[in-house]
């Protein structure tokens, strides 16, 4: 019988060091440095999404092939003239667990490898940028990586960050992390998307609500342009902008829905690097205006009060 991998450290890096569509050289060199680095206590992502604040080409984000967080360095893989339009392509798939785990290029360092070299020339970069990571390490010492669940991860904490990258995989499991809820999590049940946590009261998060919309889901209409699609049965279509500080809402089935004025803590649903779906948060958002049928919400904070039991 196969034995079934369930170590999060070796299933997280076996998925981030494929994620990628191109699966040729830029495989071959992100792979070759981390085997060479050998040092399992660096966090390492593949594929990391960056706002662009330079925008020479036009674009507003890009991806980095192979990013050291801890670091702030990136792998950037530089590929032949007639590949460039493979990697436009992939920076239009972006996918929301991109978008809301996004960074700023601030400070950020880039390593670039001409992946079209000879063999003993990419060797050379490839060691020299080895190297250089290894020497960031030695500068700045940083505390060892770990995957840490939820629980775990927001122990002693007394905030949640749209900064954090952490998951939760269900609604009630989000509650009862973050705001001591009590739900149960074995419930097999649809959960309520928009609700009010009786824990609330008396807080500071008095009058809040809890909010967990799924996105509209991205098809091809039958005049073969992209558009947009409830992702439930009940309507709901909802889209978060590019910088991740507005969501617009409409209801297919109800033009009439008009949303209240509670400001609410939000929580999207996305698939991460493994598969899985989980609720990540996205900051705390407050009913602007509505235009045309459509709802729009604007982020008012990044953060939010955890409350302990």
């Amino acid at each position: 019988m196969n034995k079934i991998v369930t170590d999060p450290k070796t299933l997280y890096l076996v998925k981030t060091l494929s994620r990628t569509k191109r699966k040729d050289y830029e495989n071959y060199v992100i792979n070759a440095i981390w085997q060479r680095l050998n040092n399992n206590n660096i966090e390492v992502v593949s594929q990391q999404y960056v706002e662009n604040k330079n925008n020479k080409n036009g674009n507003s984000h890009y991806f980095i092939d192979l990013y050291f967080p801890q670091l702030n360095i990136g792998i950037e893989c530089d590929e032949a003239f007639h590949k460039k339009q493979l990697k436009s392509d992939k920076e239009r798939e972006a996918s929301i667990f991109d978008v809301i785990n996004k960074i700023k290029n601030s400070n950020y360092e880039a390593i670039h490898i001409d992946v079209t070299l000879d063999f003993n020339e990419l060797e050379i970069k490839i060691n020299s940028a080895v190297e250089r990571i290894q020497q960031k390490i030695k500068e700045i010492n940083p505390p060892k990586w770990k995957i840490e669940t939820p629980e775990e991860y927001y122990k002693e904490k007394v905030m949640i960050n749209v900064s954090d990258k952490k998951g939760f995989r269900s609604i009630n499991k989000t509650c009862n992390v973050l705001f001591s809820a009590g739900r149960n999590e074995e419930s097999k049940g649809a959960s309520r998307s928009y609700f009010s946590l009786p824990k609330f009261k008396g807080t500071s998060l008095e009058g809040y609500k809890m909010w967990f919309p799924h996105l509209a889901l991205e098809t091809i209409g039958e005049d073969g342009k992209p558009k947009t699609v409830a992702a439930t049965k009940s309507g709901w279509n909802n889209q978060l902008s590019d910088d991740g500080n507005t969501i617009i809402e409409h209801n297919e089935k109800d033009w009439t829905y008009i949303p209240d004025k509670k400001k609410r803590i939000v929580f999207l649903k996305y698939k991460d690097p493994l598969g899985n779906n989980e609720y990540k948060f996205v900051g705390i958002f407050e009913f602007r205006k509505r235009i045309d049928k459509n709802s729009y919400f604007t982020k008012i904070s990044n953060s939010c009060v955890l409350i302990k039991s």
